[in-house]
């Protein structure tokens, strides 16, 4: 008889754990999926997006001869190659942290419902290899953690995993375009040229360690410090409905050197605006946005000339 009733209280605990873990226990500790998406992305050729910051609108990017091509269905263009790598190699193995919700009731909290997540697709080939809805970011102060909401398509749970991943794929279009303007190593650079309109056009050359302007000796300390301020320039801010047909440039500044190509950039004038192209990305052209070109690129022989 002893026997038998430890056997029924053994019973009673059992059953009160399994209705505990079905019923009761909150969403974090219910046992979840350790992996949501393992993504090979050796085999991914193509990734959609439809990003909240970009008004939902479709976003494609698709690999040609392993370049990644960007496109709006407007507007076609070298994607920013970094970007793509760092959306594949989020989704290398995504883990989840927690479970946060298990039904549609708290999608629009967490952000991953269609009308306030960022879809995101990828494709091998015609073949859907995953779906996955990309939701808000939280930072928990105590923890100093950063964490973003997800949850995959066919799936009603939300889960949270670790870093701003939103931050890769939550952007606007030109924010996933190849933006890059001029990059060169300074050490490299012998000359510049400088083509103006009327008769301000002038050439530096670096001679040994010295830079000159026809014979006169300039400040070298300033060449340096300008050339500092172009090596690496990026734009955001493309002029798509610009058209180069039967246009001269205004302005005209030209880089050349050892170990690399000539760097020609061209700059349009059009009543007060300016629009700015250049060699180093034949495809697109940029307005200004926060580039002082006056400043930055176009500076005047007199701001060179040693006084010593």
């Amino acid at each position: 008889m002893n026997k038998n009733k430890s056997l029924l209280v053994i019973i009673g605990i059992l059953l009160v754990i399994l209705v505990w873990n079905q019923f009761i226990a909150s969403d974090d500790n219910r046992n979840f999926k350790e992996v949501l998406v393992a993504l090979d992305t050796a085999i991914v050729t193509k990734i959609n997006i439809t990003p909240k910051n970009n008004e939902h609108e479709l976003i494609t990017f698709s690999k040609e001869n392993n370049v990644w091509k960007v496109s709006n269905g407007s507007v076609n263009d070298e994607a920013n190659q970094g970007n793509v790598r760092a959306m594949l190699s989020a989704m290398v193995e995504l883990k989840p942290e927690r479970l946060v919700a298990k039904n549609d009731a708290k999608w629009n909290q967490y952000e991953v419902s269609d009308s306030l997540g960022s879809n995101v697709q990828f494709y091998n080939g015609e073949e859907l290899i995953a779906d996955i809805m990309i939701g808000k970011f939280s930072f928990e102060q105590n923890t100093r953690v950063m964490s973003t909401f997800v949850r995959l398509s066919n799936d009603d749970d939300t889960y949270a995993v670790e870093g701003m991943l939103s931050s890769s794929f939550n952007q606007k279009f030109n924010n996933f375009r190849d933006g890059s303007f001029m990059k060169f190593n300074k050490n490299d650079v012998t000359s510049l040229r400088f083509d103006y309109p009327g008769d301000s056009s002038f050439v530096l050359n670096k001679i040994d360690t010295k830079w000159n302007m026809n014979g006169l000796e300039v400040d070298s300390t300033t060449v340096e410090k300008y050339l500092n301020g172009i090596r690496n320039l990026t734009q955001r801010e493309f002029a798509d409905d610009f058209s180069k047909d039967g246009k001269l440039a205004t302005y005209q500044l030209t880089i050349d050197g050892n170990n690399m190509s000539p760097i020609e950039v061209n700059i349009f004038k059009e009543d007060e605006a300016l629009t700015l192209h250049s060699s180093q990305n034949e495809n697109s052209y940029f307005k200004p946005g926060s580039l002082k070109v006056y400043e930055k690129l176009l500076i005047s022989s007199k701001s060179l000339t040693s006084t010593e």
